[in-house]
């Protein structure tokens, strides 16, 4: 759910009532998953739309455009044009505060040009779960057809007025993660107080490299998730070990935002502009006075890089290819390949190669593969597996061909590097 205190809800539900009733068109409401709350589905959903829901994995795959077109709408922070994975045309609404986004409104259901034979032969592409394609063209005749700069205004219209309702500002939020930073901290100081064996052997500044390292190793495979709790978990060791000095935190938070900005580079991002940012991060810590400064700055920057944002490269299609990244990052252990994740995500397999290319400069089979070793070399760290049970479990079929990829990566032998650890 969108957070009360960032937005009026009630407010923002009578605006898009309103908004429906003067234009006729179906408004929901969607958070960043794009999952749509049944209170703001203001308007009656077209046939067209009824009829494709109603087919096998046809929520899904409205829900997923839905959550394309936020993630889009978010990284350009105005109105985003989209069409829908059923053929229709959708516009969405972000918002957002200074850049953080809340969720979205979808306007849809209408078309903006009159449909030719073009039209209808993409649309028997894009829907092959419908059995009676003469039943959807019939619905299609049903859908109004409102002109660009109508629909355009429309929009714009309903964006201002939406980004007036936000309450807070960054600065607000910001003291809220600095609040729940601190708490972080002061519990993990009470864990540690309660368990001084565990405390010395984890205190040390081996274990805090041997974090770093995987914390690096998430930031390579655009693993959002995993990357920012481990960073949380990063900065609270940092701050224990350090006695709370500044100037060591301070020297400490410079080097890892040198690592992460390397790892970010070696995940895709472009090098010019990660090191425009590396820089203006550098001059903003050296005005820092307290410790939640520092750490405050090194999670915004680690958050663009992960985001991928607009800074980093003009990426238009970042959504589609962070959902081929996450697909990949929860399934490779199984037997995935391009056909599977392409599946995921509504489109063709050499349609997701291309943006692959485009947005990584590499293959899906490359990423998969670059996962895989990933974790290969973090299951190496427990010595109770042996490596054949390691390769197996990464989604490897055949031991020698993993013990072939990840020398190529790693540059030693599976053996060899799992001798080193121990």
């Amino acid at each position: 759910m969108i957070d009360r205190n960032l937005v009026d809800l009630q407010y923002l539900q009578e605006i898009m009532e309103n908004f429906s009733k003067a234009t006729g068109l179906h408004v929901a409401l969607v958070n960043k998953n794009g999952e749509s709350f049944g209170l703001f589905d203001t308007a009656e959903r077209c046939e067209f739309c009824k009829y494709i829901r109603s087919k096998p994995k046809g929520v899904a795959k409205c829900r997923a455009s839905y959550k394309q077109a936020t993630q889009e709408a978010s990284k350009w922070e105005e109105p985003y044009f989209f069409r829908c994975r059923a053929g229709l045309v959708i516009w969405v609404v972000p918002i957002s505060l200074r850049g953080i986004s809340l969720g979205s409104i979808i306007c849809s259901q209408v078309l903006l040009w009159k449909p030719d034979r073009f039209f209808y032969q993409e649309l028997r592409e894009l829907n092959p779960e419908v059995d009676d394609f003469a039943e959807l063209e019939r619905k299609v005749g049903q859908l109004d057809i409102i002109a660009p700069d109508r629909f355009q205004a429309a929009a714009d219209v309903l964006y201002v007025t939406v980004n007036q309702l936000m309450k807070r500002d960054l600065l607000i939020l910001e003291k809220v993660e600095t609040y729940k930073m601190q708490q972080r901290i002061r519990k993990e100081l009470e864990d540690r107080k309660r368990q001084q064996t565990a405390a010395k052997g984890s205190n040390d500044y081996g274990a805090y490299l041997q974090r770093e390292r995987s914390f690096l190793r998430y930031i390579r495979l655009g693993d959002k998730p995993r990357a920012e709790k481990n960073l949380q978990t990063l900065l609270t060791h940092l701050f224990i070990k350090t006695a709370g000095d500044q100037a060591t935190i301070k020297m400490r938070i410079s080097e890892l935002a040198t690592l992460v900005s390397r790892a970010a580079v070696e995940g895709g991002a472009e090098a010019e502009a990660v090191m425009v940012m590396l820089h203006q991060f550098n001059e903003k810590i050296n005005d820092c006075r307290r410790m939640e400064e520092y750490f405050s700055h090194m999670q915004k920057l680690v958050t663009v890089f992960l985001n991928q944002s607009v800074s980093l490269g003009d990426k238009r299609h970042s959504g589609l290819v962070n959902e081929a990244k996450s697909f990949i990052l929860e399934n490779y252990s199984r037997s995935i390949k391009v056909d599977d994740v392409a599946a995921q995500l509504f489109i063709s397999p050499s349609h997701l190669s291309r943006l692959f290319r485009q947005e990584l400069n590499c293959t899906v089979n490359d990423y998969i593969t670059r996962v895989r070793v990933e974790q290969a070399v973090e299951l190496m760290k427990k010595p109770e597996l042996s490596v054949a049970q390691v390769s197996q479990a990464v989604g490897f079929q055949s031991q020698s061909y993993f013990a072939k990829v990840f020398s190529k990566y790693i540059g030693v032998a599976p053996l060899v590097y799992r001798n080193s650890l121990f």
